[in-house]
């Protein structure tokens, strides 16, 4: 993205027309400000369009239900609480939940933890980030991923990388118990990759 937009400026001073650079978070960004607009339209009942009609934005907006039903109820659309798309923990009283969105396979439903995936996405964002970096921003999940791996772990003056693990989910019964140790009470995961790669 970055390589994109040093090209587009380099454009832009041989020609009248200023360069827009381009921004893999823009979508996100306007996403939100529309979604504020739209709660707010909700909220006030207010469905006019810029011609003065109510039909076409009273149909789209009441197409789904906005608010679950009863808990307990067995609905096809009411979707399990407590955990988010990328199937991480939504809600935790005693830890935030990890960034959204995360990388598929490293959480599921909201409940898991599969550590064999989360270390593979170690060694991976640790190779386009040092050993051949693109230039390119992150992906959104590769971001969040990043910001949960540097919030949760930790450098012992051993060298050894611990990565605490959350309280509520359940470890993968693949992980290799050697992997797995306590450190202040706590359960954490030894990442080796990074301790080898750190310590060269």
């Amino acid at each position: 993205m970055e390589t994109y937009n040093n090209h587009l400026e380099e454009k832009s001073h041989t020609s009248s027309v200023e360069a827009v650079k381009k921004d893999p978070q823009a979508l996100l960004q306007k996403l939100s400000e529309i979604e504020v607009a739209m709660m707010s339209c909700v909220v006030k009942n207010n469905f006019k369009s810029c011609s003065g009609s109510e039909t076409f934005w009273r149909r789209h907006c009441h197409a789904i239900e906005l608010v679950k039903t009863e808990p307990g109820k067995k609905i096809w659309y009411n979707y399990r609480r407590g955990f988010c798309a990328d199937s991480a923990k939504q809600v935790s009283k005693n830890e935030p939940p990890p960034p959204w969105p995360q990388p598929p396979g490293i959480f599921s439903e909201g409940k898991h933890f599969h550590s064999c995936a989360f270390l593979e996405m170690v060694k991976q964002i640790y190779e386009q980030v040092f050993l051949w970096p693109s230039g390119e921003s992150p992906a959104l999940e590769q971001e969040a991923f990043a910001m949960m791996l540097l919030d949760q772990s930790m450098t012992l003056e051993s060298g050894t990388v611990l990565f605490k693990l959350y309280e509520k989910l359940e470890i993968d019964r693949t992980t290799p118990d050697a992997l797995l140790t306590v450190h202040n009470g706590v359960k954490h995961l030894h990442i080796e990759y990074l301790q080898e790669h750190w310590a060269s």
